[in-house]
Parts: C-alpha cells; sequence; structure tokens
C-alpha cells in the first residue's frame, strides 16, 4: 500500500480544511431542512446553529488566507474520504437521513472523519506548522464529535421518537 499523502503547507491544509468545512455546512444546511420535514424542530435547531458554526469556520480560514488563494486540490487528494471508504471519492448524491437519529450519526461519522484526518496530519506531517494547525483542527472537530453525540444520546433517549419503519432503506437521496 503506498504511503498516504498529507498536506505539506499550511496553505494546503487550509485548503483541505475549507473543502471539509463548506461540505459540512452544506450538509448540516440540509440535514435542518430535513428535521424540519420530519417535524424535529429541536434538532433542526441543532443542525442550523452547526451550520452556522461550520460558515464562521470557513470565514476565518478565508480571511487567514489573505489574498493568498488557498492551495488547488485534485479529487484524489481528498485522503479523508479515503480513511472511510474507498467510494467516497465517487461523487454520489447524499443520502437522505429518514429520522433525526439517523442525521444525527450521519453527521457524526462526517465529523469524526474530519477529526481523524486532522489528527493524523499532526501527527504524520513533516512541517511544524502544518502539524500545529492541524492539532488545533483536530480539536476543534472533536468539540463537534462531542456535541453531535451528546445530541445523539439525547435522540436514542426520546422514547417519542424511535427510527421510522423504513430508516434501513438507502434509496432516498439529497441533492449534490
Amino acid at each position: 500500500m503506498g504511503a498516504k499523502l498529507l498536506p505539506l503547507s499550511v496553505p494546503e491544509l487550509c485548503a483541505h480544511a475549507l473543502a471539509l468545512e463548506r461540505d459540512a455546512g452544506l450538509r448540516f444546511r440540509a440535514y435542518a431542512t430535513r428535521m424540519r420535514e420530519l417535524d424535529c424542530e429541536t434538532v433542526a435547531r441543532a443542525f442550523d446553529e452547526l451550520s452556522r458554526e461550520q460558515d464562521e469556520e470557513v470565514r476565518a480560514l478565508e480571511a487567514a488566507a489573505g489574498d493568498r488563494k488557498p492551495a488547488e486540490l485534485s479529487p484524489w487528494e481528498y485522503v479523508w474520504r479515503l480513511t472511510y471508504m474507498p467510494e467516497g471519492m465517487e461523487h454520489r448524491p447524499r443520502l437522505v437521513p429518514l429520522s433525526a437519529r439517523e442525521a444525527l450519526q450521519l453527521a457524526t461519522v462526517a465529523k469524526r472523519r474530519a477529526e481523524s484526518f486532522y489528527s493524523d496530519v499532526a501527527t504524520h506531517a513533516t512541517d511544524n506548522m502544518v502539524r500545529s494547525c492541524a492539532a488545533e483542527m483536530a480539536s476543534g472537530e472533536l468539540v463537534h464529535v462531542r456535541r453531535l453525540e451528546r445530541l445523539l444520546a439525547t435522540e436514542m433517549r426520546n422514547p417519542e421518537r424511535g427510527d421510522s419503519p423504513t430508516s434501513g432503506r438507502v434509496d432516498a437521496r439529497l441533492p449534490s
């Protein structure tokens, strides 16, 4: 198996971070809309707030980059997707969560994947500044993971909301 291609510079790390944070913001907005369709207003508001936080992170990354344009990434460079599954590189429509529980599970998996990527960079990158920035980003992702896990635990204890009988269905898709 070949070696992982990790970001070599802070601009390259920022390019990965921007892609991850933008994707998370889109995912959280879509989940908030879906939760409203399912009459899960509390979870919808949580996804709204998470979406706003993602947008703030994107703005902070863009501001830190200043006039410098972030490094351009080729699809094969999105190594965090490969840590989940090889088909992750394919551009498929996203699953439409059929319950609040499922949306929280999907969001948690995505944030864990981002945290894992940043932690791997923090551990293995060759540049000290890249390692330091990645460690800070991993810490931020861990905060999101813990929050999503708490929301999921609350949802799991909610006796009024079980998974719908169609929760095993995977044919419902969100637009890309």
